[in-house]
């Protein structure tokens, strides 16, 4: 068993790198790849570590690249390239960006969407949270379900759980929640140009958690064929066995990479476990066993 998509405290992981190691041995999970946010960090953290004290078990090169694709923030996958050229190709690409700059912004968007709502929040400069880490639409949803007088001037299903504020609202065009995101990052050709110059192969990231797509399969056919794509995440913690199928299927019959992770996040994603997901994901060996990396 493999866990192709994890994130240490390099990115917005609760969990450092030898944390993770040791967990992985404790999984006996034979393959691994830190695929932090537009960050190789953990990678020089290896270097300066003796690996074997704490797994045994290979591990590839991964980071995961925030990109545009229309008006859809979409992630893409990279594994197996040169860190140094990864790191240039990352700091050329994201040089007007950082990750507090972007949270910051978009926490003001949703501040001003709360104030046309008439939704009680504190102000602004109260919160007290880590831009560098955390994520600007969640700790408005927190400050926004703290106040209960809240509850009546939203959706009923907005106040159930942040995954639907996220996946039903703001995410999904003309919302009134809404936030283009999208402009806040490198167009995706650019971004698996990076890829490929660095020496690594580019994935697309779980297609089926883009609810703004209708049809996920006719947009992997328009995407495979716009651009150099090597791969898809075709095992992924919140997968259905029918999308898992599905998606299996087109890769094989595009002759595309097949990968798989839990998308693990320590404790900011709650019920997420290395390795296995939520309880049913088994990522096995032979999906990176033609990868040649």
């Amino acid at each position: 068993m493999i866990d192709m998509h994890i994130h240490s405290t390099n990115s917005d992981g609760s969990k450092t790198v030898t944390e993770i190691l040791e967990m992985a041995q404790k999984q006996c999970l034979n393959t691994i790849s830190f695929t932090d946010h537009e960050s190789c960090n953990a990678y020089d953290e290896l270097e300066k570590i003796d690996v074997s004290r704490y797994y045994s078990g290979k591990i590839i090169k991964g980071v995961e690249l925030k990109s545009q694709h229309k008006d859809l923030v979409m992630d893409i996958l990279a594994y197996g390239f040169d860190c140094q050229k990864m790191k240039e190709g990352i700091a050329e690409c994201y040089k007007n960006l950082t990750r507090a700059s972007i949270q910051e912004k978009q926490i003001k968007e949703f501040y001003e969407i709360g104030r046309n709502l008439n939704l009680n929040l504190r102000p602004i400069e109260e919160l007290q949270w880590d831009k560098n880490k955390e994520w600007g639409s969640i700790v408005f949803y927190n400050e926004m379900k703290s106040h209960i007088e809240n509850k009546d001037k939203l959706a009923s299903d907005i106040w159930e759980s942040f995954s639907n504020f996220k996946n039903n609202h703001y995410h999904i065009k003309g919302d009134k929640f809404y936030i283009n995101r999208a402009n806040n990052y490198p167009n995706i050709k650019k971004i698996i140009d990076v890829i490929h110059k660095s020496g690594g192969k580019a994935f697309i990231a779980h297609i089926f958690e883009y609810r703004e797509i209708k049809d996920k399969i006719a947009e992997l056919e328009e995407m495979v064929s716009k651009y150099d794509i090597d791969g898809i995440e075709c095992y992924y913690t919140n997968f259905t066995d029918e999308e898992h199928k599905e998606v299996l299927k087109f890769a094989k019959d595009h002759n595309l990479l097949i990968s798989g992770g839990s998308d693990y996040h320590g404790d900011f994603k709650p019920g997420i476990n290395l390795g296995i997901g939520k309880g049913s994901l088994n990522v096995p060996d032979s999906v990176i066993e033609n990868w040649e990396i």
